[in-house]
């Protein structure tokens, strides 16, 4: 029979129906066991993936404890140190600390949750951040984001109950959070400023400044952040020349708020993403006269804050935004049921439920990109060549250096005698090389670029770590130095000065080993020489540290289309000069470079002045990869000097795709 409607009118919605999962004890019972799976999965990847440079500084520093670092509050160095004194520099031991702060998660997003609606809605927040991945994936690695998610719901369940009862125990305990966040990471100043933001612009927030208790808080909060202060100021500011003035990349371009929409949109899922935006509208507009509007300025904020200065700055990192997902996500259990109930047909329902189901499928399959990315990093030498292009981040396995750091420490010995220290080009590699399984050496580093780009060097001369404590304590004696390979060292002004003033401090320099880390972007080169005890006024050419035979591009463990006609170049130098350059592939000639170049673009660097021809020692090639099999080969130059000797350069790995 068919339904029939006055003009203007239509079908109503069909509004609430049978509830999933039934009652809410049967759907807490569902949530828990979709976070017994979870963890369980985490847990997975937290034994099998690498160790990331983060961790390791992490642990280090928390070996020095300080008021805090140039990059970061000491809290999480400090927590690391806690585990550290007890388990030893093991990886897995701050893993599961990590991975049990994740845990907390859903159980503080309910607490925070409770106060404001619906108990039913309350739990459903609680399992959807279980589904959203900006939410669940904390936990695998040592990493400060769980536990400012985790002190994030905190602080604001405990600031909505503080609000609602004015009890001093809940003002306090709001304070108390902020302090914690803000003790483990600068980023816990934007919910701050959500806050204040609350209280400026909304009639329930404005009350706020008349309440001597929220004065108190902001103090208690504030205290979090005095020993940073404390630290920066006694040290030049390192945290303020690194994050505000050094790390960020001024260059406006819109492409970059669409690749940051784009970014966050993929991680959190489409069908989540558009469910928090209307959650944010709900909570900052439809309740802006009750509490609620508190989560939604402060998740608004957060996000609006890294998305207005996206097309400014390229460095805006994934997972800053992810704070601002914690307070949404509990406006989002009413924006899907809305969306639901507000079917008019059956049909219509059933759509809208798979349009819904969309977003923990789409999630899973974050997860599972998640985990075949880490057990890829984990198991790269033993993955088909062509897998090895999804290695995209620096995250190799470092562990494997050891052996022949032991293997030039014994040959700095026979050199040198029986006193050698370590330095490392920078504190980043020194991490790597010192966790996890510290030896019981001691690591020095040497003050490159990046150190004083970042002011890590602050802190490893406070540490008594820096070039000035190896100078103090080993000048005479041998030394093996262990640098990272730049791919454009000639083309890096500061990072080729280093080198020369490196050249002037070590006698007898000579290259041990190179070793190339899977899938080949990275190489680690060891030196070993004799550290002088006055730095000689001009390096001595050529030298060791600088190489003769350079290839710019292609860069190491690049991808190389069959098909492309590119254009390669590099630099050879040599005492005698070099008469001829010769491209060989697997160690077989290919080609011959045309050599003798010196473009404007880029001119030859005074440091191979040596070489008679300079400075025309350029060259440029064309690579025929037509007749190459599609996987892994090794490039590398062979150069002939005047003489007719000829001489070979170090070998890079390249892939050609089919």
């Amino acid at each position: 029979m068919t339904q029939l409607y006055e003009i203007g009118q239509g079908p109503e919605a069909l509004g609430p129906q049978k509830p999933l999962f039934g009652d809410d004890r049967t759907l807490m019972r569902a949530g828990l066991i979709i976070g017994a799976v979870i963890f369980a999965w985490k847990l997975y990847i937290a034994m099998t993936a690498n160790v990331i440079w983060e961790e390791g500084h992490f642990a280090v520093s928390g070996l020095y404890p300080e008021l805090g670092y140039p990059d970061i509050p000491a809290g999480f160095p400090l927590l690391s140190r806690l585990v550290t004194l007890v388990f030893g520099m093991e990886v897995l031991p701050l893993r599961v600390l990590s991975l049990l702060i994740a845990t907390a998660i859903p159980f503080a997003i309910w607490f925070m949750a409770k106060p404001v609606v619906p108990a039913r809605q309350a739990i459903w927040a609680a399992i959807l951040s279980l589904l959203i991945p900006p939410l669940s994936m904390s936990g695998t690695i040592f990493y400060p984001e769980g536990l400012l998610q985790l002190l994030l719901a905190l602080m604001l369940g405990c600031l909505i109950r503080a609000f609602k009862t004015d009890e001093w125990k809940w003002w306090l305990l709001t304070g108390l959070c902020g302090a914690l966040g803000l003790f483990v990471h600068f980023r816990f100043l934007f919910p701050g400023a959500g806050i204040v933001l609350f209280a400026l612009l909304t009639p329930a927030g404005r009350q706020l400044w008349t309440r001597p208790k929220f004065w108190t808080t902001g103090g208690v909060a504030a205290l979090g952040l005095l020993p940073s202060l404390l630290y920066n100021a006694f040290n030049d500011w390192p945290a303020i020349a690194f994050h505000v003035t050094n790390r960020p990349v001024w260059r406006p371009e819109l492409k970059l708020m669409t690749a940051f929409l784009n970014q966050q949109i993929g991680l959190v899922s489409p069908v989540f993403f558009v469910g928090l935006i209307f959650a944010a509208k709900t909570l900052c507009w439809d309740k802006r006269r009750t509490p609620l509007a508190l989560l939604g300025i402060v998740g608004a904020f957060i996000f609006g804050f890294y998305f207005i200065q996206s097309p400014a700055n390229a460095q805006i990192m994934p997972h800053w935004p992810f704070l601002a997902y914690v307070p949404l996500v509990v406006g989002l259990p009413a924006v899907l049921i809305r969306f639901v109930d507000g079917a008019k047909t059956m049909g219509a329902r059933r759509l809208r439920q798979g349009v819904l189901a969309l977003g923990p499928v789409l999630a899973l399959g974050v997860g599972i990109g998640i985990t075949v990315y880490e057990y890829a990093w984990a198991h790269t030498e033993k993955l088909p060549w062509q897998w090895k292009q999804i290695n995209f981040m620096r995250n190799e396995n470092w562990t494997v250096l050891h052996p022949t750091l032991i293997e030039a420490e014994a040959l700095a010995r026979q050199q040198f005698g029986p006193e050698v220290a370590v330095a490392v080009s920078g504190h980043v590699p020194a991490v790597r090389l010192e966790f996890p399984n510290r030896p019981t050496r001691t690591f020095y580093t040497l003050g490159e670029p990046y150190d004083r780009f970042s002011r890590f060097g602050t802190a490893r001369q406070t540490w008594g770590l820096g070039l000035s404590d190896l100078i103090k304590t080993q000048a005479g004696k041998g030394v093996v130095l262990v640098l990272p390979d730049p791919s454009y060292l000639y083309h890096q002004p500061e990072e080729l000065s280093f080198r020369r003033d490196l050249c002037q401090r070590f006698d007898d320099l000579m290259l041990y080993k190179r070793v190339e880390l899977p899938p080949g972007r990275n190489v680690v080169a060891f030196y070993t020489g004799r550290l002088r005890k006055d730095a000689v006024k001009s390096p001595p050419a050529p030298c060791a540290l600088l190489p003769e035979l350079y290839i710019a591009q292609p860069p190491r463990g690049q991808f190389l289309e069959a098909t492309a006609q590119t254009n390669y170049f590099g630099i050879a130098a040599d005492a005698q000069g070099v008469t001829r350059v010769d491209i060989l592939i697997d160690g077989k000639p290919v080609t011959q470079a045309h050599y003798g170049l010196d473009p404007e673009g880029f001119k030859t660097p005074d440091a191979l002045r040596y070489d008679p021809n300079w400075p025309k020692l350029q060259f440029d090639f064309k690579l025929d990869k037509a007749g190459l099999t599609p996987g892994p080969h090794t490039l590398s130059l062979r150069a002939t000097r005047t003489d007719g000797t000829t001489v070979e350069g170090a070998e890079k790995t390249l892939y050609i795709k089919k």
